[in-house]
């Protein structure tokens, strides 16, 4: 979920605990690309579809915990702070604040996001049928 999430709900998500949390990069930002496979119908031959963007980045929060994040894009910011908010859902007593409050937002916005597709696919669907011709 953080990785598909808007940089600003993920800002916004680790703002309060910002001036609380202290962390060494492991691996700072960096971007690359990766090979993108798909499967005909989901059970074919895998064949290479193309290439993506990414950056990834890993943290250590408090010396303890690492975090780690790779978005599609090339934003450092965005894997900056999903990496931070990986490492503080590991930690008991960040992950029930977080898991209120950001995590029920960003599942709110991905069903929202989810039905406005269906919609949207509905609006366009076309049922064809067939007549039988009489004998």
């Amino acid at each position: 979920m953080l990785a598909d999430a808007d940089v600003a709900d993920l800002t916004a998500g680790y703002a309060p605990f910002a001036e609380k949390i202290s962390y060494t990069w492991l691996v700072k930002p960096e971007t690359g690309m990766l090979m993108v496979q798909g499967r005909a119908d989901s059970t074919g031959i895998p064949f290479c579809l193309g290439e993506m963007t990414v950056t990834r980045c890993m943290v250590q929060v408090m010396d303890d915990i690492q975090g780690y994040a790779m978005v599609q894009g090339s934003d450092h910011e965005h894997a900056r702070l999903a990496a931070l908010l990986d490492a503080l859902l590991q930690m008991p007593d960040f992950h029930d604040d977080l898991a209120a409050t950001l995590l029920a937002d960003l599942q709110t916005r991905e069903r929202e996001k989810q039905q406005a597709a269906a919609k949207e696919i509905s609006d366009t669907t076309v049922e064809f049928f067939t007549l039988k011709r009489g004998e």
